[in-house]
């Protein structure tokens, strides 16, 4: 695949190089080696750069998420904010398909989790990308929010890796219950004596973009969908090449991880507390516009007077 498959242009990738920090030793200019050092830095220095967010289903009067390849980078990249999985994974794609790597995207079910028990699998929810090298193939996602891998990982039955602290992942290729068709099942392990969680399953056919539309459509609307009743915001903390962490806002609560266990550091008594900590700790800037849309909405917080 080539340049020419992208809907990026090159002052558009460049510009989303500057945006995630990239050294200048990986800079366009510079025509790194498309090999999986490079893949891995990319997919760091994104996670570190661009949040996972889905402000825009509650700091909006009318949700609407564009999936458009040129409106995620006005907003991921000239404007600086984050996006859900479908919308940093495909704007990722496209910088990939850019550069030169043999790329495609799939659709994952998620594993839901209602009251600590589990509650079986979605439907389509998510997004992926799986990239070629030869004979192997890997998943990559920047756009899984706090369990989300920082490296790429073979699709390999068993395949394992080491995460962020005691943390590991690993993917596993097996039928889901009610299932004939083997999957691809993306699992987490927080220490070594905990059990593997299920996170998401995928399969290694191709969507299209069409696809993501009908699926963001459900995950930005339907009630049924965690995200559009709860605030989620995750950034990872890097240092150098090396993902060590994350800072996460769910709903009131911002909690930081580095390398061991979640720490809450601060709970959010008002919207005026919650718009700083989304300036301050991820870098977004709401305008006035969108602080007013979440009124009314479930997931508000107080209205600061103050």
């Amino acid at each position: 695949m080539t340049a020419d498959c992208s809907a990026l242009t090159g002052e558009q990738v460049d510009a989303y190089l500057e945006r995630i920090q990239l050294p200048n030793a990986y800079r366009r200019d510079q025509h790194p080696t498309l090999d999986l050092s490079f893949l891995s830095r990319l997919q760091g220095y994104h996670i570190s750069a661009i949040p996972y967010e889905n402000l825009s289903l509650h700091y909006a009067k009318v949700v609407k998420v564009s999936l458009d390849v040129a409106e995620l980078h006005r907003k991921l990249v000239q404007r600086r904010r984050g996006g859900y999985c479908m919308e940093n994974n495909i704007l990722f794609h496209h910088v990939l398909l850019f550069l030169g790597f043999e790329v495609y995207l799939t659709g994952a079910r998620l594993f839901r989790v209602r009251d600590g028990k589990p509650a079986g699998w979605s439907g389509w929810e998510h997004s992926v990308n799986i990239i070629i090298f030869g004979q192997q193939r890997y998943l990559i996602d920047v756009g899984y929010g706090g369990n989300g891998p920082r490296s790429p990982l073979p699709l390999v039955d068993g395949s394992t890796r080491k995460n962020i602290g005691t943390q590991a992942i690993r993917l596993v290729y097996e039928p889901l219950p009610g299932s004939r068709q083997r999957q691809w099942i993306y699992q987490v392990r927080n220490a070594e004596d905990q059990p593997w969680i299920h996170n998401y399953a995928f399969t290694e056919m191709e969507f299209f973009q069409r696809d993501f539309e009908v699926m963001s459509f459900f995950t930005s609307h339907h009630s049924d969908c965690f995200l559009t009743s709860h605030v989620l915001v995750v950034r990872y903390l890097r240092a150098g090449d090396e993902v060590y962490g994350k800072i996460v806002l769910e709903d009131d609560k911002i909690k930081k991880n580095e390398g061991g266990k979640n720490m809450l550091v601060q709970t959010c008594m008002s919207e005026r507390e919650r718009v700083e900590v989304l300036r301050d700790q991820f870098g977004i800037e709401l305008t006035e516009k969108e602080q007013k849309g979440i009124q009314g909405r479930i997931s508000a917080l107080a209205i600061s007077n103050s």
